[in-house]
C-alpha cells in the first residue's frame, strides 16, 4: 500500500521520512503498552479469588476516558438555544428552593452487601455467564448501527428503523453508559460524536407525539438521563452541554401559570415563550412524580439550580397532598397538575402509570445525601402503606413464601361509605418495587423490608417468570391472594383455584396453576424483574439471585431473538417456538435489561450502589460524596 506526500508525489511503503517513521514508533508503542496493560488486567482479573484484588470500575475509568492522541475537540450541532427563551411566567428569582443541600455531606448507611472471595470456579461461571450477555448486547448494538443509526429505534425482524421519540436517536442516546460500563471504547467514542450531531431545536416530522409535541416524560428519563450519566461516567464535555440543552428544552415547559410542567410540550409555542403553555386537566402521577433525579443531578453538575427549583415544585404538592388521598401514604394513578390536586382519585398502584413517582422519592434522598430530609419521610410513608394495601402472597401449588404486586381501588358501598377493594391483578411494570423496598430498608434502617417486602417481591416475579413454560413473565396477570400472609393461612388449595378461576373471562386451559389470567401475554423486553434481581443480589449477596438471573436471561434471549436483534413476544403463555414475536424494540433493552442482566454477572464494584443512583431508565448518576467547594451555585 502506497502513501501520498503533501505534494502529491507517492512515497513508498518502506521509505518514509524520519518524522514520520518516529510518530509511527511512538503510535506503535503506545499501541503496545495499552495492550499490554489490557493484557494484565484481564490475566489478573481471571486468576484472583477475590472481589477486592482488583477495581474493575477503576479499570474502566482508566481504559474508557484516557484521551487518544490527536483526539478532536466536539462542537454541538443545535439551531435554537433553549435557555433564551422569553417566559410568560418567568421562574422565581432567586429560585424558591435554594440552596439545594449538598453544603454538607452525612454518612448514609452502606447499600451494598460485603463480597467475600470469590473461588476460581465461580468467578469461571460469572464471567462466562456476563460474555454472554455482552455479545448479545453487541448483536443488536450492530444491528443498530448499521440498520437503524442515529434513529430512535430498530426494528428487529424486518431490519427497518422507527422515530417515535422525536427523531433524537433514543437508542444511541439510551445507549451510551451501556457501553462506556461493556468497555467498548470505540462504539463509546463514535455515539458521543453522533451526539454532538443531533439537533435538540427540531423535532423530526412524524415523530414524537404528533406533530410537533415532546413528551416530557420520556425525554427526561431517556435523553437527559441518558446523556447525564454517559457525562457522569466518562466527564465529556459535550454530554454536559448536550445535557444542558435537553434540560433547558424540559425546563421551557414549565412555562405555565402556577409552574406545573407539561405532559407535552408544544414545541413550536414553548420556543416563543411569551404564549406560555397550558397543563393538561389530568396525567398519570408519574409523569409529573419523574423529574426529581434528572433535574436535581443536572443543578448538582452545572450549579443552576433553576433546574431544581422546578422539579422541587411539583414534590411541594406531592408532599402536602400525600396524607390527604383516600389510602393516605399513596397517590392516585391519576392526578391534575392543572389544579394542583394530587388527592382526589380511587384507582391506587405503584405499577403502570404511578410506579417512578415513588422509586423516586428514596433515590432522592440518596442523591441529596440524606440532606433533603422529606424524602425520607415520603419514603416512609408509601412503604408502609404499599405493604398493607396493594401487596398479596398468592396460593401456589408448591406453597412458595412470595409477594405480588396488585393494585386498590376504593369504592363507595350502598350506605355511602368508602371501601377498599384489593384488585390482585400484578404486572411486570410493579416488579421494579421488590429492589426499592431493599434500598429503602438499608437507607432508613429497616432490615424487615429488605426480607419481608424486597425479597419476596422479587422472589414473586421470579416465580411469574420461571411459572411460563417459555420462562417469560407475562405484561400483566391474575393469582388468587391468600386471606393471609402466613404459612397456615396460604395453602394450596385445588378447589379454590378451579371456583376462581371460572369467575375470570380471560382464563384460559393451558395456563399454569395458579394463575386465573395472563389478561396481556406479552413480553415486550421489560427490565423491572431484572432490576430487583440485581439490586437484591447486591444488597444481599445471595447466589439465588444470580441464579434467578440466569434463568431469566437464558429464557429472554432465546424466546426474543431475531435476525438482528431481539423483539418483543407475543403470547409467553405458549411454548411454541419460534415464539410470535412484534417487529418492536424498545430502547430500554439496551439501556436496561441488557445492563442489568451484565451487572448481575460483574465485580460488584462496577455500578456500586453505594456510589450511585439509578434513574428510571438505569441511568447510574453519581452520588455526591462532598460539596463542590470550589463552584458556587449559580442561579
Amino acid at each position: 500500500m502506497a502513501r501520498f506526500s503533501s505534494t502529491g508525489s507517492i512515497i513508498p511503503r518502506g521509505h518514509l521520512r524520519p518524522k514520520s517513521r518516529r510518530r509511527h514508533i511512538l503510535l506503535l508503542a503506545l499501541l503496545l503498552l495499552f495492550s499490554i496493560a489490557y493484557f494484565l488486567h484481564s490475566s489478573s482479573s481471571s486468576s484472583s479469588s477475590s472481589w477486592e484484588s482488583t477495581s474493575e470500575f477503576a479499570w474502566l475509568e482508566h481504559h474508557m476516558n484516557s484521551p487518544f492522541p490527536f483526539q478532536r475537540k466536539l462542537v454541538s450541532n443545535t439551531s435554537f438555544d433553549w435557555s433564551s427563551v422569553p417566559y410568560k411566567y418567568p421562574p422565581p428569582f432567586p429560585p424558591g428552593h435554594l440552596p439545594l443541600p449538598i453544603n454538607s455531606h452525612p454518612s448514609l448507611p452502606s447499600i451494598q452487601h460485603h463480597f467475600p472471595a470469590e473461588s476460581r470456579a465461580a468467578r469461571h461461571i460469572r464471567e462466562s455467564r456476563r460474555q454472554q450477555v455482552k455479545q448479545v448486547f453487541i448483536k443488536n448494538w450492530n444491528s443498530y448501527k448499521s440498520l437503524a443509526w442515529k434513529k430512535d429505534a430498530l426494528l428487529p425482524i424486518s431490519g427497518g428503523y422507527k422515530d417515535q421519540f422525536c427523531g433524537w436517536a433514543a437508542t444511541l442516546i439510551d445507549s451510551l453508559d451501556t457501553l462506556w460500563i461493556m468497555g467498548l471504547r470505540n462504539e463509546f467514542d463514535e455515539a458521543v460524536a453522533a451526539v454532538a450531531e443531533i439537533d435538540f431545536g427540531v423535532v423530526k416530522e412524524g415523530s414524537g407525539g404528533g406533530g410537533n409535541r415532546v413528551n416530557t416524560f420520556e425525554t427526561n428519563i431517556r435523553y437527559l438521563g441518558g446523556l447525564l450519566s454517559a457525562y457522569d461516567l466518562s466527564g465529556r464535555e459535550i454530554l454536559l452541554g448536550k445535557a444542558r440543552e435537553v434540560g433547558d428544552l424540559l425546563f421551557a415547559g414549565f412555562n405555565t401559570e402556577k409552574r406545573m410542567p407539561v405532559d407535552f410540550i408544544d414545541f413550536e409555542k414553548a420556543k416563543l415563550g411569551k404564549e406560555g403553555l397550558d397543563v393538561e386537566e389530568s396525567v398519570v402521577s408519574a409523569s409529573p412524580g419523574t423529574l426529581t433525579l434528572e433535574m436535581t443531578r443536572l443543578a448538582q453538575v452545572t450549579g443552576d439550580m433553576k433546574y431544581y427549583d422546578a422539579a422541587a415544585r411539583v414534590m411541594d404538592v406531592f408532599e402536602r397532598g400525600q396524607n390527604r388521598t383516600k389510602i393516605p401514604g399513596l397517590w392516585p394513578v391519576y392526578v391534575s397538575m392543572a389544579r394542583q390536586d394530587v388527592t382526589n382519585g380511587n384507582q391506587f398502584s405503584v405499577a403502570g402509570g404511578a410506579d417512578s413517582l415513588y422509586e423516586y422519592l428514596p433515590k432522592m434522598y440518596a442523591l441529596t445525601g440524606g440532606l433533603e430530609t422529606r424524602y425520607e419521610s415520603m419514603s416512609r410513608a408509601f412503604l408502609e402503606a404499599a405493604d398493607k394495601k396493594l401487596f398479596y402472597r398468592p396460593m401456589v401449588p408448591g406453597n412458595e413464601d412470595v409477594l405480588m404486586v396488585g393494585t386498590a381501588d376504593v369504592i363507595v358501598d350502598m350506605d355511602g361509605k368508602e371501601e377498599m377493594v384489593l384488585n390482585p391483578e400484578s404486572e411486570h411494570l410493579g416488579c421494579f418495587v421488590g429492589g426499592v423496598y431493599g434500598l429503602g430498608g438499608r437507607l432508613f434502617g429497616r432490615p424487615e423490608w429488605v426480607e419481608s417486602q424486597g425479597v419476596k417481591i422479587t422472589k414473586g416475579c421470579v416465580y411469574a417468570y420461571r411459572a411460563m413454560p417459555t420462562g417469560m413473565m407475562p405484561e400483566r396477570y391474575n393469582m388468587v391472594p391468600c386471606p393471609s400472609r402466613d404459612d397456615a393461612g396460604c395453602r394450596w388449595n385445588e378447589d379454590v383455584w378451579e371456583r376462581e378461576k371460572k369467575k375470570r373471562l380471560e382464563w384460559k386451559q393451558h395456563l399454569p396453576k395458579g394463575f386465573t389470567t395472563a389478561k396481556d401475554p406479552r413480553y415486550i423486553l421489560r427490565p423491572e424483574a431484572i432490576e430487583s434481581v440485581f439490586v437484591m443480589w447486591r444488597i444481599t449477596g445471595r447466589q439465588e439471585f444470580q441464579e434467578a438471573a440466569w434463568d431469566m436471561f437464558t429464557a429472554v434471549s432465546k424466546g426474543t431473538v431475531t435476525e438482528f436483534a431481539n423483539a418483543a413476544v407475543l403470547d409467553v403463555t405458549k411454548a411454541e417456538y419460534p415464539l410470535p414475536k412484534e417487529d418492536y424494540m424498545e430502547s430500554f433493552w439496551l439501556a436496561e435489561t441488557l445492563k442489568y442482566f451484565y451487572l448481575v454477572f460483574s465485580p460488584p464494584d462496577v455500578i456500586s450502589l453505594d456510589d450511585f443512583v439509578l434513574n428510571t431508565e438505569a441511568h447510574p448518576f453519581r452520588r455526591p460524596k462532598k460539596p463542590p467547594g470550589d463552584r458556587p451555585l449559580k442561579v
